[in-house]
């Protein structure tokens, strides 16, 4: 135990002389070095950037490391201020958009940094510190040209985009304008000014202003209103497709998605528009007895196609783009059907004419008692045959087969035979009952459905 106690003394002993150690070389070192390391160099002509690692988390790029960080802190001390005359004051800022900006703009900044000069670095056997600075005369002279060469870049596309525009080209116009603002984004916090005929013009605000002129002018138009589906036009009909300007001019290459539901699968067209109507065919429709729409819709993202990044900054140019989608409705109207069942004569047969018309009902079609008023005639015939008639046990097999006429030609369009069903029993009245409600129980269960719908496609 006594022996436990020196050692615990000794190690704490050994401790205090390590950190006293310690302590007087980083004191020494702090004597010896420069100013700036002391306290940081507070001038008015210059921006200061200071950057400080520790050797042992970066032993192997511990300078690159120290000179990244004195940019970025140079880089922070440049201020980002939004004039009031400029494009970013005019934004609404309740999404962060100006501080956003000014997130951006230091970033770019600090990718973007040249002038810059190194003042002066220190190194201990624990840190590695390194100074630089930048002239802010110096650096307003590198923003000015930078500035002026991407306004002349921007007028250049400016004027490309006005001349797209009164040639009719719209969708390639648009484009141009986004990249001719994209191109002085850098600057939106301030004026960017052109000469044009002698004028000296605010470039940044007249290209805003055409952009959004251009965009909010834009119109999609789809006729009919209601399309009309019916056994009259084969369950199909033809949408018009058209996109105009402000004077009604046609505008062509816009894309456009065509959306419904087919009959079996939910289905998109693209199309373009063209100085022509575009007519669509719609086709194969599935049917429901309320609510069907067509969806026609400018692909708005292909047209101003805005990067993810630039969404919150440019939700002034998606905000003016206001073409919504239009819902066309679609008035279907399934054929009216006759069915005509005299050769029947089955006391048992009603069992297979409710099931018919049940069937019918399920789907939504109208049922109609005279036969003038139909579009389809159904003629529906019963074979049936006797088996094992000298047996005790009774069998009796039947199957239907439908004709399906359209009224007003006269021709058949469609035939079903069904299976053969058979009933069993001790009498042939009773056998016959059975193989009628066998009948009954598929035309409810299964393949009277795939008949109707072979009627509308």
């Amino acid at each position: 135990m006594y022996k436990n106690l020196i050692l615990v003394f000794f190690i704490i002993v050994l401790s205090a002389c390590s950190s006293s150690r310690s302590a007087k070389r980083v004191a020494a070192e702090m004597e010896a070095a420069p100013a700036w390391v002391k306290s940081r160099p507070i001038t008015n002509i210059y921006y200061v950037g200071i950057g400080k690692v520790n050797k042992k988390s970066n032993p192997n790029n511990y300078q690159e490391a120290a000179k990244r960080i004195a940019l970025n802190d140079l880089a922070s001390e440049i201020s980002v201020n939004i004039q009031s005359n400029s494009l970013m004051s005019s934004f609404e800022d309740n999404a962060g958009f100006k501080s956003e900006f000014t997130r951006y703009i230091q970033m770019e900044m600090s990718k973007d940094l040249e002038g810059y000069q190194m003042q002066g670095s220190f190194e201990t056997e624990d840190q590695y510190m390194v100074y630089y600075r930048l002239s802010k005369v110096k650096w307003a002279e590198i923003q000015a040209k930078r500035k002026a060469a991407a306004a002349d870049r921007a007028k250049n596309l400016f004027l490309q985009a006005q001349k797209e525009k009164d040639a009719l080209n719209y969708t390639s116009a648009i484009k141009t304008y986004l990249n001719s603002l994209l191109e002085i984004k850098k600057y939106w916090n301030e004026a960017v000014y052109y000469s044009i005929d002698n004028q000296k013009r605010r470039l940044d605000m007249d290209i805003r202003s055409d952009l959004i002129s251009t965009l909010s002018e834009i119109q999609l138009i789809v006729e009919p209103s209601v399309l009309d589906i019916n056994y009259s036009n084969h369950f199909k009909n033809t949408l018009g497709v058209k996109v105009i300007n402000a004077k009604g001019q046609l505008l062509s290459n816009f894309p456009i998605s065509i959306n419904y539901r087919k009959t079996s699968i939910p289905f998109q067209a693209i199309i373009y528009s063209s100085t022509d109507v575009r007519n669509v065919m719609i086709e194969n429709i599935k049917y429901k007895p309320n609510a069907m729409f067509v969806i026609v819709e400018i692909q708005k993202g292909k047209v101003l196609p805005i990067k993810s990044d630039d969404k919150h900054l440019l939700k002034f140019l998606r905000d003016a783009f206001q073409v919504n989608p239009i819902q066309v409705e679609v008035n279907y109207e399934l054929p009216k059907i006759y069915i005509e069942d005299k050769m029947n004569k089955s006391p048992y047969y009603h069992y297979l004419k409710d099931a018919i018309q049940h069937s019918f009902g399920k789907q939504h079609y109208s049922l109609v008692s005279s036969k003038k008023a139909a579009d389809l005639v159904f003629v529906v015939k019963v074979h049936e045959s006797n088996v094992n008639t000298t047996s005790q046990v009774k069998t009796k097999r039947l199957s239907y087969s439908i004709e399906v006429i359209n009224r007003k030609k006269g021709n058949i369009i469609y035939t079903y035979s069904s299976e053969s069903y058979k009933g069993v029993a001790y009498s042939l009245d009773e056998a016959s009952e059975k193989a009628y409600i066998k009948a009954s129980e598929e035309v409810n269960e299964s393949s009277f459905k795939k008949l109707l719908q072979a009627i509308t496609n």
